[in-house]
């Protein structure tokens, strides 16, 4: 978060909102003295901190965030430690980019708002903390409850593709159901797309509200895509596709020293446990000769058990479908470094359907697996999912009656192991040493798709597909009706 501390005079000069009809803002969009849309962020040392983000009206400048260990006792705050907040001051109708300056039709009438946030550090590992927020005196939040990550041991943790359109009224479910089934994860990843407009306040309105306390209680992991970019024009009238600077002012996420800070907070590490290791790349990009290098650099200074990539935008898509120029320099760029550093897992979006591929040294015999389940030899597995309800054909060139299932390969050389179509999806992973266990399930908590990885003490690993990898496959054909998105209310 690019924070810029505001002090009493400018809360004091700050020009009052422009918006001449405020009674057509939702409650859940409109700022006020109270603090809203709070986020808990992973941060680089997720044994020891974690930040949170909130958001208040133009008219709170300084603010504080509290802490202490949770207890079962009735007065549990007590002794809570206050920790001053940094601010930012964000002007939704004029925004500022790296590029220059633009204004914004999505948030006309809404004025200035302040982001704050806080960095709670010196925690203890594998520790359950209860923290809360203030918007102006006197104005907290509940106290939510967000436990550090251990130092090793089981780790579980949510994965969403796209949630971008029907935010509010179609994504909630999908999200709540997560929660439902893994309410116990250490952390949600958010593997880019997250709204559909990245300067649009309406649409960050709609992700807050739809997952509600879940963003403050589980710590999140946010990747940006391309609909995290806007369109902007400098004086000379050329266009350039930048971050939206409503990423950095909502999110308090790592700032990689050794990147540009262009880079900071959407390309970053986490060292989660000794046991893990996640490199968020930032796809949405023109050139990624800089990322290329960095994560080249940070996978070779991995000790972690498992790594883990997410990246917005998948490798594998056919070249009938997406086979565009930046997508094949985006594969060129970042594909090599996963089988150079036998990275275990990319999780990706992008495409609004569901797949998971694998790369293996060896030919696939998916009818003999399944009917023996024996393990596979396996190096990197790839997946895609969408949760939002824009969702299209896997692949509209393939028939019904499509090769999907028995071991053939992509253009990418990758075996396409399970697809579906129609299917908002969430993932649940879950390691644990040596195991790797995945689950995907539909919106009404239907397992759909589920595979166990084994890795050895040699770093050798082999896969064994649970049965819902068996399952019939969804398509549009055998599912109900599917109206276009454009409709969603």
């Amino acid at each position: 978060m690019r924070k810029f501390l505001v002090g009493l005079a400018l809360m004091l000069s700050a020009p009052a909102l422009a918006h001449e009809d405020r009674s057509e803002l939702p409650h859940w969009q409109e700022a006020s003295a109270w603090p809203d849309r709070i986020i808990a962020n992973v941060t680089a040392e997720p044994q020891t901190s974690f930040a949170a983000t909130w958001r208040t009206d133009h008219q709170v400048g300084r603010t504080i965030a509290q802490i202490v260990k949770a207890s079962a006792d009735t007065r549990f705050d007590v002794g809570a430690i206050t920790v001053q907040a940094e601010t930012e001051s964000l002007d939704l109708e004029r925004v500022t980019t790296d590029f220059g300056n633009m204004n914004t039709l999505e948030n006309v009438g809404l004025g200035t708002v302040h982001y704050h946030s806080v960095v709670f550090e010196d925690l203890e590992p594998d520790t359950l903390y209860a923290w809360r927020v203030q918007g102006a005196r006197g104005k907290w939040s509940e106290w939510f409850q967000t436990r550090t990550a251990a130092e090793r041991g089981p780790i579980r943790f949510v994965y969403f593709g796209d949630a971008q359109n029907g935010i509010r009224s179609h994504w909630s479910r999908v999200i709540r159901m997560a929660y439902q089934t893994a309410g116990d994860a250490d952390f949600m990843l958010h593997a880019g797309d997250l709204v559909q407009k990245g300067d649009s306040d309406y649409n960050w309105a709609e992700w807050f509200d739809a997952g509600s306390f879940i963003h403050a209680v589980i710590p999140a992991i946010p990747v940006p895509g391309n609909h995290e970019n806007i369109t902007v024009y400098n004086e000379a009238g050329e266009r350039e596709r930048v971050r939206t600077p409503v990423w950095r002012a909502q999110f308090t996420l790592p700032e990689e020293k050794g990147l540009a800070e262009t880079y900071w907070e959407s390309a970053y590490k986490i060292a989660y446990s000794d046991d893990l290791d996640i490199f968020v790349v930032d796809s949405a990009r023109d050139d990624f000769d800089e990322m290329a290098v960095w994560l080249d650099a940070a996978l070779s200074e991995s000790t972690a058990k498992w790594t883990v990539v997410t990246m917005h935008h998948p490798f594998f898509v056919p070249e009938t479908m997406h086979g565009r120029g930046r997508d094949m320099v985006r594969q060129k760029a970042f594909m090599p470094l996963m089988k150079k550093h036998d990275v275990d897992l990319v999780l990706t979006g992008h495409i609004h359907t569901y797949g998971r591929m694998s790369a293996s040294e060896t030919a696939f015999d998916r009818t003999s697996r399944q009917a023996s389940g024996t393990p596979t030899d396996i190096e990197t597995l790839y997946v895609i999912s969408a949760a939002g309800a824009k969702n299209y054909p896997v692949w509209s060139e393939v028939p019904d009656t499509s090769i999907y299932g028995d071991g053939q390969t992509d253009f990418s050389g990758l075996s396409v192991d399970r697809v579906a179509e129609n299917t908002p999806m969430f993932q649940v992973i879950d390691i644990d040493g040596g195991e790797l266990r995945y689950t995907a399930y539909t919106a009404t908590g239907i397992a759909y798709d589920a595979f166990r990885v084994h890795q050895d003490e040699t770093g050798h690993k082999t896969l064994v597909e649970g049965e819902q990898a068996f399952g019939d496959t969804r398509y549009f054909s055998n599912t109900s009706e599917h109206l276009d998105w454009i409709d969603l209310r």
